[in-house]
């Protein structure tokens, strides 16, 4: 664990839970000690998106928990399937040779997916979140219409039936090339999308199958087939499928593809139900996962017939979730680190927030190891406390102060800074409620003293002391919009602003 990385953790004025928060999955209902408040609206809008604006965490208070989770998860659901860009079905061919264009084709869609972020965030991150579950890599299968077919599975099944998702996503032309399912044929059966299917995709390492077990498995996803040279959709080769008999789990038929992918359900249910479910946990709570809570996700899930939306709703309308224990408790990833400034700000995409923007969002994510359609490996990337050493968090403060200092550029982005300041403080002329206001805003956190003396003093530079004293000074004044941003970069490098 790096070292740095648990400095941040003591460093922060909320502690951090080691071990895992204990609370069940009962509804969470609003108390005197537990209150339905501003901080909690935030804490749903930062773990399943890139953050919420100011209007969305007054409409979100104005909602119980219970509605205000069941309406972002089915208006995220509801939304309509990503509509295909004139290339989605380019052939190899249709490139003639230009490279350039084909680059462009993968920054249109990597802006696609960051706008999505920056805009609806929901079932952006949960395809995110698959991103990094159902792991393959564009540099391996290269194809452009195959990354298109790839973002589109990702985001139609985020929410859907888990056990199709898996199935459906073996067929996919990635996934075909990226785990060699294109070179698994009769006679010469290749294991490794067997062996990942049940090592990372479903049961997790170890857990309940055999080497013979992937080996039996292999054979039975024989005859799919995949042709980088073409780019063209995969197909089923009947000449290249295995048609004997195959013992898998202890049990014997001619499994095809579609029925060896749902035998894993059907005889280890509560491998995957288990696995799948503290996955999610680690990822959108907190890494240290609760048992107990696990236990309970994992039974809808399996009880649910592997419907995701049902589990994702129990968990995140949970006692558990709004703990207070677990605000604050997760280390930001590269992207979690810029993009919820530009939409907390009001950022928007097309709008506000430029194609160029999001360009150096995603460079700055790139730099850190976290590149849209590019995992690490076959793993995914590692989460929480991995993302912070010595190396990383300069860089962090660094891109994170340029994700700020983006706002300077921007009329209207300052034209939303001065009326949230506005908003936020009842149009205050005091710098220090002003400097408290915004660092509750986009914190959400108490500050040390310290930090917050040092925060007011960099709200109030060059603007001479006098004006503040004789009260002349306010928000509407030209250097406000300044003002503002020099304090957010000056947040982004204090150790709260790493959490999220």
């Amino acid at each position: 664990m790096p070292a740095i990385a648990d400095q941040f953790a003591a460093n922060t004025h909320q502690s951090q839970p080691e071990n895992a928060v204990a609370g069940p999955l009962d509804p969470y209902v609003p108390s005197a000690a537990k209150p339905w408040n501003e901080r909690r609206v935030a804490h749903l809008y930062r773990r399943l998106g890139y953050g919420a604006t100011y209007d969305q965490i007054q409409q979100g208070l104005q909602m119980s928990p219970s509605a205000l989770v069941d309406q972002l998860f089915d208006n995220a659901a509801a939304l309509a399937p990503p509509a295909p860009p004139v290339w989605a079905n380019w052939s190899f061919d249709q490139y003639n040779g230009d490279f350039s264009l084909v680059q462009e084709h993968v920054r249109e869609l990597r802006r696609r997916w960051l706008a999505d972020m920056l805009n609806e965030g929901i079932r952006a991150k949960m395809a995110f979140f698959w991103h990094d579950h159902f792991v393959a890599e564009l540099m391996i299968y290269t194809c452009n219409s195959w990354m298109w077919d790839y973002y589109s599975l990702l985001h139609e099944k985020a929410f859907g039936n888990f056990r199709d998702f898996a199935r459906e996503m073996g067929k996919s032309a990635a996934m075909l090339m990226y785990l060699n399912g294109n070179l698994n044929e009769k006679g010469k059966p290749n294991e490794n999308y067997a062996r990942e299917l049940m090592e990372l995709f479903t049961m997790g390492e170890s857990n309940g199958y055999t080497q013979a077990d992937i080996v039996e498995m292999a054979k039975a996803l024989t005859g799919w087939q995949a042709d980088d040279d073409d780019c063209l959709p995969p197909t089923f080769n009947a000449a290249k499928y295995d048609t004997g008999l195959k013992t898998i789990f202890g049990k014997t038929a001619n499994y095809d593809f579609d029925q060896a992918h749902d035998l894993i359900f059907t005889e280890r249910p509560e491998q995957v139900s288990h696995y799948i479910a503290g996955k999610i946990y680690k990822y959108f709570i907190y890494q240290n996962a609760d048992q107990q809570v696990v236990d309970g996700m994992a039974t809808t899930f399996k009880n649910g017939d592997w419907e995701l939306l049902p589990m994702l709703k129990e968990l995140f309308k949970s006692e558990h979730f709004f703990e207070e224990q677990l605000i604050n408790a997760k280390l930001k990833d590269p992207l979690e680190t810029t993009l919820p400034l530009l939409k907390m700000a009001g950022g928007v995409h097309p709008g506000t927030v430029s194609n160029d923007w999001l360009d150096d969002v995603f460079f700055w994510a790139y730099i850190l190891g976290q590149e849209l359609f590019n995992p690490p490996n076959v793993s995914g990337w590692k989460e929480h406390r991995a993302w912070i050493n010595e190396t990383t968090l300069t860089i962090r403060w660094e891109y994170s102060g340029k994700a700020a200092g983006l706002l300077l550029n921007s009329d209207a982005m300052r034209d939303n800074l001065r009326l949230l300041a506005l908003i936020l403080t009842n149009e205050s002329n005091n710098p220090v409620v002003v400097t408290q206001a915004l660092v509750e805003f986009f914190l959400r956190q108490d500050l040390e003293p310290v930090h917050l003396q040092a925060a007011v003093l960099n709200f109030k530079a060059g603007i001479p002391e006098n004006y503040f004293l004789d009260g002349s000074w306010n928000l509407y004044w030209d250097e406000a919009t300044d003002q503002i941003i020099h304090l957010l970069q000056y947040l982004v490098r204090l150790p709260e602003y790493q959490l999220t």
